[in-house]
């Protein structure tokens, strides 16, 4: 799939912009703060309906636009070419009175949800700070996978978004011991909606981590020059094959692959059961220590913890790998290749790893790459990509 055409009106720096792209590969050239990394976002805001870079979808709104209209908003439009066919992806932002804001999302002029875009513009973001997946919170390693099943999978996005709310719920519910009696019926409500969701999202998550593992092992192999073997181990918060991470280790259980031997309805049945195990636990302090919301996985390479002891080269590599893996299994999945979209990522890498990026990409993807200077892509590269300076916003072609 590509974009052969991209519209935004006041988005960031963006008062009006059309923009024509080719399939294969643009680099998007200019200093600091002029809109570069502006146009990612952009394409990643019409593939998720999300910015990577800001949870307020008001902030996205080009800040001069609140003087010129009572009700202040912003238009991202994307004309992509798919494998079935053209699509038209549009989403439309107002903010309202106070803090209001009206978020519209169309696919071929009509009204959708966000659950609809799941699969009509999918996209692979490198930005410079995810080397923070390696040793970071668990939190961005949860966010991570949530975004890249989140892209294919809508029975996924439904889970998630029914975990967050009913998580939202009990833990509020759960504060509320330390003022009155809670009646166990109370949280049973909650567990009922959490269990078969919490199920959904555990075993996605496991599925692809161990598809991703697969695909990047060779990945970073190459990249590493065969001196590194990397594993991607996930670890689940809830185990109903053993619970306890302490017994799985002294026996040589590996909580990375599934459970065998237990059908869906038998996992909701053993989470409601360790939700159970743990009221004690929770309502002495007040949130819900069992659930998807505190899985992990880590990046070993030759045993060793990169997240705990890799030097910040090996954690690079190691997310290069992951996202290249992430680019082919997303292109398993859709039947056609993702639009990749990099984030002076290149200008971090050393020549080996650069070229081994992009011949892995392939020339089959559309790839948007943003630069501050030209010098850093050899002149074959430069000359068979549409070269584009940013300046204050405006565009235009080198």
């Amino acid at each position: 799939m590509h974009i052969h055409h991209l519209s935004l009106t006041n988005f960031r720096l963006y008062a009006r912009l059309e923009l024509d792209l080719p399939p294969g590969l643009t680099i998007i050239q200019g200093d600091n703060a002029q809109g570069k990394t502006s146009l990612l976002e952009a394409i990643y805001y019409l593939s998720t309906a999300h910015s990577p870079h800001t949870r307020a979808d008001a902030q996205v709104i080009r800040w001069g636009a609140s003087e010129e209209a009572i009700y202040p908003f912003a238009m991202l439009k994307a004309d992509v070419q798919r494998r079935d066919g053209a699509k038209s992806i549009q989403v439309n932002l107002q903010k309202g009175e106070g803090a209001r804001l009206k978020k519209d999302i169309r696919i071929d002029h009509a009204p959708k949800r966000g659950v609809d875009l799941v699969g009509q513009l999918v996209t692979v973001l490198f930005l410079p700070g995810d080397v923070d997946l390696v040793g970071g919170a668990p939190s961005l390693r949860r966010e991570y996978l949530d975004a890249a099943l989140s892209q294919v999978d809508a029975n996924y996005v439904r889970a998630l978004d029914t975990y967050t709310k009913a998580l939202a719920q009990r833990n509020a519910l759960l504060k509320q011991a330390d003022e009155r009696r809670i009646d166990p019926d109370e949280l049973i409500i909650w567990d009922e909606q959490l269990a078969p969701a919490g199920v959904e999202i555990a075993t996605k998550r496991r599925e692809v981590v161990a598809a991703l593992t697969q695909l990047a092992q060779p990945i970073h192999r190459e990249l590493s020059n065969a001196l590194e073997f990397l594993e991607v181990h996930y670890q689940p918060n809830f185990d109903p094959a053993m619970p306890s991470k302490t017994e799985a280790f002294q026996i040589g259980l590996d909580l990375s692959r599934p459970a065998s031997g237990f059908g869906k309805a038998e996992l909701v049945k053993a989470y409601r059961a360790a939700l159970e195990d743990r009221r004690k636990d929770e309502l002495a302090r007040g949130m819900t220590l069992v659930g998807p919301h505190r899985d992990d996985f880590r990046f070993v390479a030759n045993g060793i913890d990169l997240g705990e002891f890799g030097s910040r080269g090996q954690q690079r590599t190691a997310v290069l790998a992951l996202k290249m893996a992430e680019a082919a299994w997303l292109r398993e999945k859709m039947g056609e290749p993702p639009i990749i979209l990099l984030d002076e990522v290149l200008a971090e890498l050393d020549p080996h790893r650069r070229r081994a990026l992009l011949h892995r990409l392939g020339a089959t993807h559309q790839t948007l790459i943003t630069a501050t200077d030209l010098n850093r892509f050899d002149a074959d590269f430069v000359k068979q990509a549409q070269v584009l300076s940013v300046r204050g916003g405006v565009v235009a072609s080198s």
